[in-house]
This record gives C-alpha cells, sequence and structure tokens, in this order.
C-alpha cells in the first residue's frame, strides 16, 4: 500500500521537474533524484524512479520538435513553426533541427507520434505504397 501511495507522487514530481519555460530542467530532475534518494530506499525507490524515469521520457517526448530538413531553413522559420505546433498543442516544445539529405527537398517534423512531411521522399514514398497497391488488386 505504501508503494502505490509513492507512485502517486510521480505526476508532481514531473511538475517539479518544470523549469520557467514548461519545460524540463536537468537541474531540477537531479534534485528531485538527491532528495527522493534521502527520503526512500530499496525497492520503493526503485520502483518510484523507474515510473519517474517513464513519465520523464513520456514527457520529453511529447514536447521535444524534431525538424528534419534538405536544404536552407531559416531560425525565423524554426521559430515560426515552434510558435505555431505551440499553439496548435497548447504545450511549450523544445526543438532540435537536423540536416537530412534521404528528404531530397522539403521538411518532416515529428513531435511524439505525429509525423508531418512534405518532402520530395515523403512524395516518392506514397506513389511506391500506391503503385504497389494497384498491382495487388
Amino acid at each position: 500500500m505504501k508503494n502505490h501511495r509513492s507512485l502517486l507522487l510521480v505526476p508532481e514530481l514531473i511538475k517539479l521537474s518544470l523549469g520557467k519555460d514548461s519545460l524540463l530542467d536537468s537541474e531540477r530532475v537531479c534534485g528531485i533524484v538527491t532528495v527522493l534518494k534521502e527520503i526512500y530506499e530499496g525497492m520503493e525507490l526503485r520502483s518510484i524512479l523507474w515510473a519517474y524515469l517513464a513519465n520523464l521520457e513520456k514527457f520529453a517526448a511529447q514536447t521535444s520538435m524534431k525538424i528534419e530538413h534538405c536544404g536552407d531553413i531559416s531560425t525565423s522559420s524554426v521559430e515560426a513553426l515552434r510558435y505555431h505546433f505551440e499553439k496548435i498543442l497548447k504545450r511549450k516544445l523544445s526543438v532540435s533541427v537536423k540536416y537530412t539529405n534521404d528528404l531530397i527537398a522539403g521538411i518532416r517534423i515529428c513531435i511524439a507520434d505525429l509525423v508531418i512531411e512534405n518532402s520530395i521522399a515523403g512524395v516518392l514514398s506514397a506513389y511506391k505504397k500506391s503503385i504497389k497497391s494497384i498491382g495487388t488488386k
């Protein structure tokens, strides 16, 4: 029973892990882990830490926006995309930008399970799938 009650703390720990920008703050996370080690021990500490880690990973995935591009992309375009998706999703996003030659031209945006692709490679892949589906009918 005590273990179950301590796991109910995890959502509150996630809230305490956020910085002023509403994103995960590594110093806060380290501080929380240090305090947990002082309060809990053994299997109870282990189960809390595993639950905390799983929730941190889930939160990080939901608040990370990965932009892959082939060609030039300006800082203002990246910021406009970030602002646009923060407004739609109603949460702050941390952005990483990566040049990916495989796209041929265009852009791919990934936020958790959401993938938006506007690239030549994406168009060619869609054509390939539609041609294969025609051949199997």
